[in-house]
């Protein structure tokens, strides 16, 4: 439905992410180098993620939607939802849609998430 809805926003240019288990960072920043077309990610994390922010820099309107992310472990939930703010110094900020069943809110409840859920703007429920 995300997805779909994205599709249809005309100044959007929408990349969808989805990881595998074990969802820790270095398997989003996989996802983000499938999503992006970018071939193989490179050895180092800090590399890759330069790669991933050059990349989304480079698009007109980015918004990035990440599939599962109640699955995220806290430092790839975070470096998810700080890839909206990799684009202050350069321009507004890139939306990021966080999807995932109704207990994504418990996972943003962590107390290592705290500065996380305070930059939350909408929260949507969506049912099929």
């Amino acid at each position: 439905m995300v997805e779909a809805a994205l599709s249809r926003c005309e100044e959007a240019d929408p990349v969808v992410v989805t990881t595998v288990a074990p969802h820790y960072l270095a398997a989003l920043l996989d996802a983000f180098h499938a999503a992006l077309h970018l071939g193989v990610r490179p050895r180092l994390l800090a590399d890759a993620q330069r790669v991933v922010e050059n990349e989304l820099a480079r698009r007109s309107g980015p918004v990035v939607g990440v599939r599962d992310a109640h699955l995220l472990k806290t430092e790839a939930c975070c470096t998810s939802t700080r890839c909206g703010s990799w684009f202050q110094e350069r321009e507004r900020r890139m939306p990021v849609a966080l999807v995932g069943p109704e207990r994504i809110r418990s996972v943003l409840r962590r107390p290592s998430l705290d500065s996380l859920e305070s930059c939350i703007f909408v929260w949507y429920r969506l049912t099929a």
